[in-house]
């Protein structure tokens, strides 16, 4: 009887152990599990697409890590490993280049992840499910010197960007 009891407390406390790590997230891990790639953003002042050298990719893995891709200033594709993990919808990512991101994270109605660095998304970038191998960043579309302006279809605004975080992406102050 006694070796009963201590078995059911083991097995008691190794299924609170196992399902403590995100108790408290709306979220399970396994959903932000694989690749995205970032398409839009948003703000006060509306949604925006992001083109060319602005798209970004995020690759989680279910043991924790994952690599971020992007193009440097110099137009040249890299590569950064990173851990992560998820904590009362928040997204906490610490690149192996010493950076780190604590971002709030959601789905929309279509799939896409939101990263914010806000908890009421005024400022935020959707990433849309992309796979597991990048595709090339699609080249820019319509007026090439990124002034503001309606991309046809989509009702988002055409702006310059700028990073926030590595994650988000801002508009420039300039295309105000």
């Amino acid at each position: 009887m006694k070796k009963i009891y201590y078995m059911m407390l083991l097995a008691l406390v190794s299924m609170t152990m196992v399902s403590c790590h995100d108790w408290d997230s709306p979220y399970y891990y396994e959903d932000i599990v694989g690749s995205w790639v970032s398409e839009y953003g948003g703000d006060y002042y509306g949604e925006y697409d992001l083109y060319g050298y602005d798209v970004v990719r995020y690759d989680f893995f279910s043991n924790y890590t994952g690599n971020y891709c992007y193009y440097n200033y110099y137009g040249q594709y890299c590569t950064v490993g990173f851990d992560w993990e998820t904590r009362g919808g928040r997204l906490y990512i610490r690149y192996y280049d010493g950076d780190y991101d604590y971002l709030y994270y959601g789905f929309n109605d279509y799939g896409y992840l939101i990263l914010s660095t806000d908890s009421h998304f005024y400022n935020y970038t959707a990433y849309r499910p992309g796979g597991m191998y990048y595709e090339p960043a699609k080249e820019m579309e319509g007026d090439k010197d990124g002034k503001q302006g309606q991309v046809e279809g989509t009702g988002r605004a055409k702006v310059k960007v700028k990073s926030v975080t590595k994650a988000i992406k801002a508009r420039d102050e300039e295309a105000k």
